[in-house]
């Protein structure tokens, strides 16, 4: 992953990382995680502020984040 987060700096993109020191130190926004969490923890970790972060930009952007337009039932309940 390392290597698409240098180009996407060489090319101008603003870089958001949730992890650890050394990735967020390349980034140019982020979020510096506890070290030494068990690696069972880190995905559960890791996942709250990127759920928080979408939850922001969909209400910025004047989106109902419990009806996603793209979403669909498509199963039948009896």
């Amino acid at each position: 992953m390392m290597p698409v987060l240098e180009r996407m700096t060489e090319l101008g993109a603003d870089i958001c990382c949730v992890g650890g020191r050394e990735a967020v130190a390349r980034s140019t926004v982020g979020l510096v995680l506890p070290e030494g969490l068990p690696e069972e923890l880190s995905p559960l970790i890791e996942i709250i502020p990127l759920q928080q972060l979408a939850l922001h930009l969909a209400l910025a952007r004047g989106a109902d984040p419990d009806a996603p337009r793209g979403l669909r039932k498509i199963t039948r309940t009896l």
